[in-house]
């Protein structure tokens, strides 16, 4: 499958060059990494949340889990995790399990860890299990400026 149309067209529009890393098949961003030869902490994972509101991605290293409180406050909203199957509708051209960390390019508000901008380089799940997308620092830049974040994940 490669990169979602989705994702490519986004990346098109924006102008944003990017490069696919092409690895063994695997089901989470942090074998990705592992994969992938991909330090975790550059993975960059897209976890969905919802509440009454609506939906919005928590965009963290692979190597961390989201901080559903700091989020929550952050956005002074009440999310949770969303369940799969709306993961699935909303990523419909994307594998289950391999969505890309890019929710704006699916129409969807993102919040995203500050840790990420320290990184020389990005990389994220391109649409399906065996490609990563990586993106150099002024292009993940370019795409998160004006996006809310934050110190929204832990250990």
């Amino acid at each position: 499958m490669s990169i979602s149309s989705t994702l490519q067209s986004y990346l098109d529009r924006q102008k944003v060059p990017y490069h696919l890393r092409h690895h063994p098949y695997t089901e989470t961003a942090m074998r990705s990494a592992f994969a992938a030869r991909v330090p975790a902490h550059r993975v960059a994972k897209g976890v969905v949340l919802k509440d009454e509101e609506g939906f919005v991605m928590a965009v963290v290293p692979s190597d961390r889990q989201v901080d559903l409180n700091a989020v929550n406050r952050s956005l002074n909203r009440l999310l949770e995790p969303a369940a799969q199957r709306d993961v699935r509708i909303l990523f419909r051209d994307c594998d289950p399990g391999a969505v890309p960390s890019l929710g704006q390019a699916y129409n969807m508000k993102i919040i995203w860890d500050d840790s990420l901008a320290k990184e020389q380089a990005c990389f994220i799940e391109s649409g399906d299990h065996t490609e990563l997308l990586e993106l150099d620092h002024q292009s993940f830049i370019q795409l998160m400026e004006h996006q809310p974040h934050g110190l929204i994940s832990c250990h």
